[in-house]
């Protein structure tokens, strides 16, 4: 019989926390803590979601920013693991997928994506998550053409001496229990903050009791110091580290450590000029030392270090240019440096592989054409720079320069309709431009041909003069309605992808501990789809939501299904809540998935096989002591289903475990979550 613990420990932290929110900080102003546990979150503003991180959710995510996005419509996770997934928006993965922290690109290191960026990302320590979906911005580094993710601090500012802090311990199944701390304080003239985080969780169980290899440990720490010489003035240092292990059930080696150490320097003065409403700066440093590992599996020697380090500068200005034409313009510039060793070789130093330098100009114009119509249109250009810094021996194009000029732009129209009160209609238009990122250019090689060093142990036929940009033609439209009882969203999108970058890994595998090179190839492909979320209040304690994602495409060059897009899937939810009692209960429906190009997809991974359709039934429930203190609790896969995610990787073969067709998904997972608000 299986049976998943609470470990007494941090539980007891959870009630004292609840205990204090009780007496100690009775008199405090404090911050309402308005949801319960999210479930599917809605489309707040035309193109836009926004999430509040703070907020417990369900399914439990993990302490990963992937995992976070679980909730949103149209997002699917790629399954490695118990941590570290990868996110894909509408069949869309990698760099397609722009993450940002505080508007920095972080990128990771493994050539085999172990660290996806949203790997060094603890989405609670964030005040804000800002979802923008297709090509329909041009503001931030990275540009992506399936969505933008901002995870976002926002500075507090006093007129007078506070604080605020937020707080909250979290225990769970398979020996699951985080910790963490945001705390902030200042006057009219300064401010300092401090975060940190650490999650930790052993092994868990899929829902048939085999434990799948999982294990994983993070922590973060962080702080910042400014001040605020008067009204219109902001200026601000900060600095962050963050690192931890994670065991993988998807290949030969585990993580054994994901270091992130960050610098900024960030300023604000607004009110300029009647013409210049604000102006922003923001330099920063970002590096990543991440170790690929066998040392978990009874091996350290067979270890192999990369790094990836990030130097970027951005300026930005809001311009009032009339009273019905606000624009905003900026420049961004990042030179980013790949690095790597290869132990087994006798290559012990750490040496660059590649650098991307990039240098943009953008510019997005908003104008009020009349009372509730308006249009937003953006451009921006980037200038790309690339150097192959491998060696003669490993690369055909060693010390060569490649330079690209790459143009994105858009249009949306959004209109408040007059004969539906209460609703928003858009639609929009996009160009997206990607340069191929350092996976596709370099970890991939351009076609199946090998010299003699053998085409599964070489990278000698190189992606870098050979893949083209890629170029997204996208339609996005839909509606938002929204009022006492009723809110809903709808958005559509239909697209052609000329030049997309296709991996194909078929008839390549791991074979011996060493892994064949797939390829980096253009083809033409078209993919089309839908979001739709609604809530219905039906009593003044009583609500109803539901969601539906849906997705399709085609490899139009191949003749095959477009891969890695995720089945039809849909949630439905009912929730009590009479704001000091909640109780809820989820059930996720996916659908089953024929139409597969198994060894074809994205730099995250490739289609395995055909998917079965499953559903998932989880309850959730919080009390709220009063207005600054939250105790959620929940129950995911309550009836300990054994599945898996269409994506997903596939399982590998580790000692000591059932090696799986993919990786198969935790099975029943109870857990207690207690959060403070103070301030």
């Amino acid at each position: 019989m299986k049976r998943n613990y609470l470990s007494p420990k941090p539980i007891a932290l959870a009630v004292a926390m609840m205990i204090a929110g009780n007496s100690a900080y009775a008199n405090q102003n404090v911050t309402i803590l308005e949801d319960v546990v999210v479930t599917a979150a809605q489309m707040t503003t035309p193109t836009t979601i926004e999430l509040d991180p703070k907020v417990p959710r369900q399914p439990l995510p993990a302490h990963d920013g992937a995992d976070f996005l679980k909730s949103v419509p149209g997002f699917s996770i790629m399954r490695k693991a118990g941590t570290d997934g990868e996110p894909n928006f509408r069949g869309m993965g990698g760099s397609r997928v722009n993450i940002l922290a505080d508007d920095q690109n972080i990128f990771g290191g493994c050539g085999q994506r172990m660290d996806a960026p949203t790997a060094y990302i603890f989405p609670e320590i964030y005040d804000k998550v800002t979802i923008v979906k297709g090509p329909q911005t041009v503001l931030y580094p990275g540009h992506g053409s399936a969505a933008t993710v901002r995870f976002e601090k926002e500075q507090k500012t006093y007129d007078k001496p506070g604080y605020d802090v937020h707080a909250s311990g979290l225990v769970g199944s398979f020996g699951r229990h985080d910790e963490v701390v945001d705390a902030n304080l200042g006057n009219k003239d300064y401010f300092a903050t401090f975060t940190g985080s650490n999650s930790k969780s052993d092994n868990y169980k899929d829902g048939n009791g085999t434990e799948v290899h999982s294990k994983y440990h993070r922590y973060s720490a962080s702080s910042s110091v400014g001040v605020t010489p008067d009204n219109n003035k902001r200026f601000e240092l900060s600095a962050g580290r963050s690192n931890g292990y994670a065991a993988y059930a998807d290949r030969t080696m585990d993580g054994t450590k994901f270091l992130r150490e960050n610098v900024a320097a960030k300023g604000q003065i607004k009110n300029v000029s009647d013409l210049v409403e604000k102006v922003e700066f923001q330099l920063s440093r970002n590096t990543i030392f991440h170790t690929m590992s066998e040392s978990m599996r009874g091996n350290p020697s067979s270890y192999m270090d990369v790094t990836h380090d990030t130097n970027a500068a951005r300026l930005t200005s809001d311009l009032n240019l009339r009273a019905t034409t606000k624009a905003k313009v900026g420049l961004d510039y990042s030179q980013s440096t790949h690095g790597g060793n290869m132990p087994g070789m006798g290559a012990l130093a750490i040496t660059d592989d590649s650098e991307f330098k990039n240098t943009a100009l953008f510019a997005e114009i908003t104008e009020e054409l009349s009372k509730g119509k308006k249009i937003i249109a953006g451009y921006r250009g980037d200038y790309w720079s690339v150097i192959d810094k491998r060696s003669s021996m490993s690369s055909d194009t060693a010390g060569q320069t490649r330079t690209e000029l790459t143009n994105s732009g858009f249009a949306r129209l959004e209109n408040q309709l007059s004969g539906l009160q209460n609703t928003n209609s858009f639609v929009g238009t996009g160009r997206s431009e990607r340069m191929p990122d350092y996976w596709e250019l370099f970890s991939n090689r351009r076609d199946g041909i090998g010299n003699s060093g053998g085409s599964n142990y070489t990278n000698d036929n190189s992606a870098l003069m050979s893949t083209k940009t890629e170029k997204t033609y996208q339609l996005d439209a839909g509606l938002i309605h929204k009022s006492s009882k009723f809110e809903a969203g709808i958005s559509v999108f239909y697209n052609q992808i000329k030049d997309f970058i296709l991996v194909d890994a078929r008839n390549e595998t791991y074979t011996s501990g060493a892994y064949y090179t797939p390829t980096s190839r253009n083809i033409d492909a078209q993919t089309h789809g839908a979001e739709l979320n609604g809530s219905y209040a039906l009593t003044n304690t009583v609500k109803f939501n539901s969601s539906v994602a849906y997705v399709k495409g085609k490899n139009k060059t191949d003749g095959l299904p477009l891969a890695q897009l995720a089945p039809l899937e849909g949630r439905l939810a009912l929730a009590y809540d009479d704001k000091k009692h909640s109780y809820g209960a989820l059930l996720r429906l996916v659908a089953p998935k024929d139409e597969v190009a198994v060894g074809q997809g994205n730099i995250s991974g490739q289609d395995v096989a055909k998917s079965g359709g499953f559903g998932i039934f989880s309850l959730n429930a919080g009390y709220k002591p009063n207005k600054k203190t939250l105790i959620a609790a929940g129950v995911d896969n309550v009836f300990d289903k054994a599945y898996a995610e269409f994506i997903s990787r596939a399982g590998a073969s580790v000692a000591g475990y059932t090696q799986t067709t993919r990786v198969n998904e935790p099975g029943r997972t109870a857990w207690l979550k207690a959060t403070i608000a103070l301030d």
